[in-house]
This record gives C-alpha cells, structure tokens and sequence, in this order.
C-alpha cells in the first residue's frame, strides 16, 4: 500500500518534507471500515499538523476522504463492501494520502450521488465545520428559510469553511455579510449567496454601518482571529453569539465582550473523535444531511482545483498552494480513478 508520508518541524517545504513509503494493509476491527481511497482533500489543519509534529516524526497527512469500501469490521451494520463514502479522518488513523484508509463507521456517510470523487472530498472537514459550527455552536435551527431577520458575518467566506458557511447560512434563512479582500474572492462569496461582501482589510465597523446595520446577530471568524477581535466585539449585538475557528497569535482580552453579555463559543470539528464522546455519530449523520444538500442542489461543493495522482510533488504542490493566502475553495487530490 502506498502512502505520502510527511516530515513535521517548521513551515519550509523542500524535498525532504515528503516522502512515499509502502505500509502493510491495515485490517478492519468491530466497528472499523477500510476504504479505498479515491481522492482526498486538503485544509488548513492538514498544515498546521504538520508545521507542529516534531522534525523526527513522520506521520500520513490528509482529514477529507472519498472512496469505497473494501471490507468492514465484526461490528459493522450499516455499511458494506462497495459503499461509496465521504468522512473525516481521526488523528489515532493514517491520514487520506494513502492508497487505502481505516475509519469508524459511526463517523462515514454515503456520498452524495451528485458530486464526482474529487468533489466529495472536499465536502467534509470544511462542511461540518460550517455545519456543527452554525447548527450546534450558535443554535440556529438546521432547516430551509427557518432562520429569517437574522443576521451572521462570516469573516474570511472564500476560503473552504467560509464558502460552505455562507451557503449553509442562506439555506437556512439568515442574512449573511461575508468578508473578502479582492476581487476575486468577493465575487467568489457573491456566487455563492452572501447578501453583500465587505473587506476585512478595511474598517468592518464602518463598512457594516454603511449597510444601514448597526450589529450582527452572530459572527462566525474563520481565519485571522487576533486582528479582527476588536471589530467583532463592536459589531455583535448585545446577547449576541461568536463562534471561532483559528488559533488567536496572541492572548485577548476577553473582557471587551462582557458588557453585551455575549456568548463566545469555539467549533473544533475533531472533538467528538478525540474524546470519543457519547454522540460521536454525530459525524456521521451531518455528513449524510450534508450528502442529502448537495443532492437536493441546496449546496455545492467547494472545490475549484484538482491534482491528479498520488504523488510527492501533487501533494507537496497543495501544501505550497494552501499556504499561499491566496487559495479560493478547496483542492483534492485524485488517488485512484
């Protein structure tokens, strides 16, 4: 079995940052399935792991997976030999830069009918981010139009959470104002239903009084946490919700958000798999609500380019990408046709 195997320690990436090996073929146990991978994905995550594994560690990166099902595990009901499936990956498995792949099944879902291979892995990390973040985070009611006169920022909506939170956030009723900084990404947050796109490399604050609105209902923060915490503490309204995702650079102060008597929340997609917590199907049933939306044609896929074959340079090419500040949507990666 073929794998790309990464080399952690630093942000530099040159030849030696990865490599192929042949591991052994991993068998299924009780409730585990093995997959054939068909393409994977990359997210930030898939960066900041490696950046953060000591240099003389290795490790299989990639979280987003679409394959078939080879073999299932003594405890399996639900899922079967040629089942094609989405899922996130769990950090005690190898990652989806492999030719085959073990998951619980609790946390799989059938892919969506609609959506080629590539697609599907693109869905679901950043979708059940969006989703979880939007749906249990800040509570807001997961059905068509259920959520009108509410309001949500998405700040940094072109990237692959964003882009899913801002077309799950409109199928669900609530007015959403994304944040872009170019062209590019603007219409990009347009295309995919933002009622209207501010910078967030201007003054947020003003930009939103000039949308005749004076606070949001919830913010949702994707990337860049620091720099925009001041601006989020102006613009949620008083008992307001923000629900966060990136690592702040610096300690905040948390105090400028207590006179609005504001609920801040994180949304860390892994949490139900690290801690193996009692609803960690969970995972599994928003990425089948999630396979039904794409179906349905309420949501579309966030991908917008593909690499082609299991490679050292493909993947060391989508880290170089992903690191760029400059990536609109999503990669993947095709492992098998």
């Amino acid at each position: 079995m073929l794998q790309i195997q990464a080399r952690g320690g630093g942000a530099a990436i040159d030849s030696t940052t990865f490599s192929e090996i042949l591991g052994t073929m991993p068998t299924p146990k009780e409730l585990e399935v093995l997959v054939k991978v068909s393409a994977a994905s990359i997210n930030p995550v898939d960066t900041k792991m490696r950046m953060r594994t000591p240099p003389k560690e290795h490790f299989v990166p990639g979280m987003d997976t679409c394959g078939i099902i080879t073999e299932v595990g003594s405890e399996v009901t639900n899922f079967k030999k040629g089942d094609r499936v989405f899922f996130m990956g769990q950090t005690k498995y190898s990652g989806s830069f492999a030719q085959y792949q073990l998951a619980d099944a609790r946390t799989i879902a059938l892919a969506p009918d609609l959506s080629s291979d590539a697609e599907a892995a693109a869905l679901p990390v950043a979708t059940f981010t969006a989703y979880d973040a939007l749906f249990t985070r800040l509570g807001y009611i997961s059905s068509s139009n259920a959520n009108a006169e509410k309001t949500i920022l998405i700040i940094g909506g072109a990237g692959g959470v964003g882009s899913m939170a801002i077309q799950l956030a409109k199928w669900a009723g609530l007015t959403v104002i994304a944040t872009a900084s170019r062209e590019e990404t603007a219409e990009w947050c347009k295309d995919l239903g933002a009622d209207y796109v501010i910078n967030h490399n201007k003054d947020m604050d003003e930009q939103v009084r000039n949308l005749d609105m004076k606070w949001m209902h919830s913010i949702f923060c994707t990337t860049h946490l620091s720099r925009h915490w001041a601006s989020m503490a102006a613009l949620i309204r008083p008992q307001g919700s923000v629900v966060l995702i990136d690592d702040p650079e610096e300690p905040l102060d948390i105090r400028m958000f207590k006179t609005k008597s504001v609920q801040l929340c994180w949304e860390f997609a892994l949490v139900r798999t690290m801690y193996e917590t009692s609803d960690m199907h969970m995972q599994g049933f928003i990425l089948a609500k999630i396979a039904q939306l794409i179906d349905t044609l309420q949501i579309r896929s966030p991908l917008t380019e593909t690499h082609y074959g299991l490679t050292v340079a493909n993947v060391q090419k989508a880290h170089v990408r992903q690191e760029s500040n400059a990536m609109v949507g999503k990669q993947a990666i095709i492992i098998a046709p």
